[in-house]
């Protein structure tokens, strides 16, 4: 399978995106002027990782896991980790011919959860990759929440994505 990673303009487009639907909800938003690009750096390259030449993240739920859990620990925005995390892991799926099946409540709900949990890496990793799994599925058309599906048809649009 040929995956299509997430890239700095998919991120961009995102925030864009979200400023300007919570901007009209008068709720705080991400600007990504203000993101902290070193982070947002490693959390683009974290499910392209290798060691000795091998995937650290051989699995596509792993890869997809990735953008939802380091977007949730390192907090690479000034604002709306949680949901640029739901809404990058959503357009990521996407990408890639998947869904969301987990309500927008239960998205936000996980990843606050993760957010602030003090536990081992690897254990809420894992959890992450459980998550995943159990909340998505092949495409079977847009489906899946709104907003996201929306901002996947944005981006296809302006970068050409299939």
């Amino acid at each position: 399978m040929r995956i299509t990673y997430l890239t700095l303009s998919d991120f961009e487009v995102i925030c864009n995106e979200l400023l300007r639907f919570f901007k009209s909800n008068k709720e705080p938003h991400p600007v990504f002027e203000d993101s902290y690009f070193d982070k947002l750096d490693s959390v683009i390259a974290s499910p392209k990782r290798t060691f000795g030449k091998k995937d650290l993240y051989s699995s596509f739920f792993e890869k997809a896991s990735c953008y939802f859990y380091f977007i949730n620990k390192l907090h690479p925005f000034s604002n709306g980790n949680k949901r640029i995390s739901i809404v990058a892991t959503g357009v990521f799926l996407m990408y890639n011919g998947y869904e969301f099946t987990a309500s927008e409540d239960l998205m936000y709900d996980f990843a606050k959860k993760i957010t602030l949990s003090k536990r081992d890496q690897d254990a809420e990793f894992k959890e992450v990759i459980e998550f995943m799994k159990k909340y998505s599925r092949k495409q079977k058309g847009f489906v899946g929440p709104r907003f996201i599906i929306d901002l996947l048809k944005l981006l296809q649009k302006r970068f050409g994505k299939k």
